[in-house]
């Protein structure tokens, strides 16, 4: 008889009911207001600093099936008419973000290509961002292949050597 009485205070005793008395929140800010890290940002979380991890040994990815082409002139040519058409009304020809369309912008202007921060990209994230899109930019995997988007990558890299060259006087 006296087991279960103990047993009975054990349960009420373990229940802490303090919890349901709160009012939940009624809004979602707190689901907005959590930390996340940009996927080429730095952090701290990771002895690496690096906030993307790589992929587990052995795994493939599911758009891994093409190596990325060799660089060649008709690849750039390639990457030169595509990013003409599909890149330039917000980076402009040149790379550098100054366009009519930029400028009518009212979030945030696309960065020019030439900023230190995107200089350092590789051509494999400068697919990625193609691919998947970035901040306020559109993945353009449904208007570019992807032979189309890893020659816009070679041309950006292209055109920052271009205009990061020294300029010889006469």
């Amino acid at each position: 008889m006296k087991a279960p009485v103990v047993l009975a205070l054990l349960v009420l005793c373990a229940c802490d009911d303090r919890d349901a008395l709160r009012t939940p929140q009624p809004t979602l800010a707190r689901m907005l207001d959590q930390r996340r890290g940009d996927p080429f940002s730095a952090s701290s979380a990771f002895p690496d600093g690096k906030t993307m991890r790589e992929p587990p040994r052995g795994t493939v990815a599911h758009d891994a099936d093409e190596e990325p082409p060799a660089v060649t002139r008709e690849l750039l040519a390639l990457g030169r008419t595509r990013f003409e058409r599909t890149c330039a009304a917000c980076h402009g020809i040149a790379g550098d973000g100054r366009t009519v369309v930029a400028s009518k912008m009212m979030h945030r202007p696309p960065p020019s290509l030439h900023e230190p921060r995107i200089r350092a990209f590789g051509r494999a994230q400068l697919f990625t961002v193609m691919t998947d899109g970035y901040g306020l930019m559109p993945s353009y995997a449904g208007m570019l292949t992807s032979t189309e988007r890893w020659a816009v990558a070679a041309y950006v890299k292209a055109l920052q050597l271009a205009l990061a060259a020294p300029q010889e006087r006469p």
